[in-house]
C-alpha cells in the first residue's frame, strides 16, 4: 500500500482533476482562478449533491457539503505535486482547500462528470447540473484534448524508451507494470502502438546484462 502511494507521487500526466472546497479557498477564487492556474481550465460547484437515491433510505435526505470539481489541462506531463502545490494557491492564507489531485485517463468522460452527465452518475441519480454551470477558462477546448498530436505520441513514446534504458527493464512485463503503475492511461495507447520497439529494448537490456555476467565487454 505504502509503495502505490509513492508510485501515485511519482506519477505524471497532461489532464489532472481535484476537488476544492470553497470555505477553504480565496474570496475572489471565481475571478482570480485564471491567473492563479495559468492554464486552461473547466469547474463546476457542486451545490446541490446528494448521495444518489441507490445511497439513501427511505424518506432520508443527505446533502453534500458544497465542493468544486476542477480539471486543468497541461501543455505536457506534469508531476503530482506539482499540480497538488498549483491548486494550493487557490486556499486562503493558513487554510487548505484541496488534499490529493488525481490523474485524468479520459478527459471527455471527466468534463461530463463535472456535471454529472455520464452513464454512471445517471443510475445512481445524482443531481445532474446544467451545462451552463460549466464553466471554462484560458482557453480550454475539450476537442483538441481528446486527440493526440503526432509530435507529443511521438515524445510519449521516446520518453517509455528512455524509462527502459534508465530503469533497465529486462523484460516486457515489468515495464507494462511499471508504465501502468506510475503513467496516465493515455500512455496505453502508446505502448499498444509501439510494443514491437519496446519488446526489443528490454530483450536488449537482457542480453546486455547476460553479457556482463558472463565476464565480456557490452559497447
Amino acid at each position: 500500500m505504502l509503495g502505490d502511494f509513492f508510485m501515485a507521487k511519482q506519477e505524471k500526466a497532461r489532464y489532472w482533476t481535484a476537488v476544492c472546497y470553497p470555505e477553504n479557498m480565496v474570496d475572489d477564487w471565481k475571478e482570480t482562478i485564471g491567473d492563479v492556474l495559468g492554464y486552461p481550465y473547466a469547474y463546476c460547484v457542486h451545490d446541490k449533491d446528494n448521495l444518489g437515491e441507490y445511497q439513501q433510505k427511505p424518506g432520508e435526505e443527505y446533502q453534500r457539503k458544497e465542493h468544486v470539481h476542477i480539471v486543468i489541462c497541461y501543455a505536457n506531463t506534469t508531476t503530482y505535486n506539482s499540480v497538488l502545490s498549483l491548486f494550493g494557491k487557490l486556499s486562503k492564507p493558513d487554510c487548505s482547500c484541496v488534499n490529493t489531485v488525481q490523474s485524468v485517463g479520459n478527459i471527455r468522460h471527466m468534463y461530463e462528470y463535472l456535471i454529472h452527465n455520464t452513464e454512471t452518475s445517471k443510475k445512481q441519480k445524482k443531481y445532474i447540473y446544467d451545462i451552463s454551470e460549466r464553466v471554462t477558462g484560458n482557453n480550454f477546448d475539450i476537442g483538441a484534448y481528446e486527440q493526440l498530436g503526432v509530435q507529443e505520441k511521438n515524445d510519449m513514446a521516446k520518453e517509455l524508451c528512455d524509462i527502459i534504458i534508465e530503469q533497465g527493464f529486462t523484460n516486457f512485463v515489468d515495464f507494462y507494470a511499471y508504465v501502468m503503475a506510475n503513467k496516465s492511461m493515455e500512455y496505453f495507447e502508446i505502448i499498444k502502438t509501439h510494443s514491437g520497439l519496446y519488446e526489443r529494448l528490454t530483450k536488449g537490456n537482457f542480453q546486455k546484462s547476460e553479457y556482463v555476467k558472463g565476464g565480456r565487454n557490452v559497447r
